[in-house]
């Protein structure tokens, strides 16, 4: 989309340049039959002669003629570098004219980027592309996050950043049910092999999405964001086999990982 949009701003931007070069040209038109007019006006008036402009008398003037080959000796230097002449030829005016607004141009410059600061310089212009790039990122990265769910979640038990926000999130909103450890109250044990809803990261996230209504388990997926769910299943996963003190009996069936999983949890460890 971002592409998309950029082409079209491309677009607009090449036809405003051809739309202000062809208002140029019909002004100059305008401008040269007014000042014809006014010639002609003021000679009827006065009786004197004029003469009227001419565009391709103009252009000619502008763009500077070279010398034909049979009058090049009426410009041609007495200076003689073993038979080499040298031309009297001068530059052509819309080149000396253009060397001048370089001349013009590189003041501006100066004082708009070095003396004034109005405008970032290169340097600058990279690290405010670049922050912006982050910020972009940033964004991107958030979006992607709320977009989790139980099929895409990832064991990310190396992640200690994340594994710090599921304990956390865990403290102010599950340690009432399942204990400062997990080690279950009212709610059953997290801390062993034991499951009632499943045990691997996509069962532990959909139970933490969903809840179980009538078990007392409500849904949190209108409360905590799908990355911080994400964070808080591999938190609670965490403390597999840590065996707190007074932990709950076991409750459901042992939850045994099936190959993938098993495969997916190596390359995380």
């Amino acid at each position: 989309m971002e592409t998309k949009i950029n082409s079209i701003e491309d677009l607009l931007l090449v036809i405003l340049v051809i739309l202000m070069i062809g208002i140029s040209l019909v002004l100059i038109f305008v401008i040269a039959q007014t000042n014809n007019a006014t010639k002609r006006l003021i000679a009827h008036k006065t009786g004197q002669e004029y003469e009227e402009f001419d565009l391709g008398k103009w252009w000619k003037k502008i763009s500077g003629t070279t010398v034909s080959v049979k009058d090049e000796k009426a410009i041609m230097l007495h200076h003689d570098y073993d038979g080499i002449r040298e031309l009297d030829n001068h530059l052509p005016p819309w080149w000396v004219n253009m060397f001048y607004l370089t001349i013009v141009f590189s003041v501006v410059y100066m004082l708009v980027y070095h003396v004034w600061d109005k405008a970032p310089l290169s340097a600058e212009e990279y690290e405010l592309s670049m922050e912006k790039a982050r910020k972009e990122m940033e964004v991107y990265q958030q979006k992607q996050g709320n977009s989790i769910d139980e099929k895409s979640v990832k064991l990310t038990l190396d992640d200690a950043g994340a594994l710090a926000n599921g304990k956390a999130i865990f403290d102010a909103n599950c340690m009432a049910c399942h204990g400062t450890a997990g080690e279950g109250t009212v709610g059953p044990n997290l801390t062993d092999e034991y499951w009632l809803h499943g045990g691997s990261i996509h069962d532990v996230f959909k139970t933490i999405k969903y809840g179980v209504p009538e078990k007392g388990m409500i849904s949190w997926q209108s409360t905590i964001k799908p990355k911080d769910m994400q964070d808080v299943a591999n938190f609670i996963l965490s403390l597999q086999g840590s065996k707190p003190a007074n932990g709950k009996a076991p409750e459901g069936e042992k939850y045994v990982a099936d190959a993938a999983a098993v495969s997916d949890s190596a390359a995380v460890q």
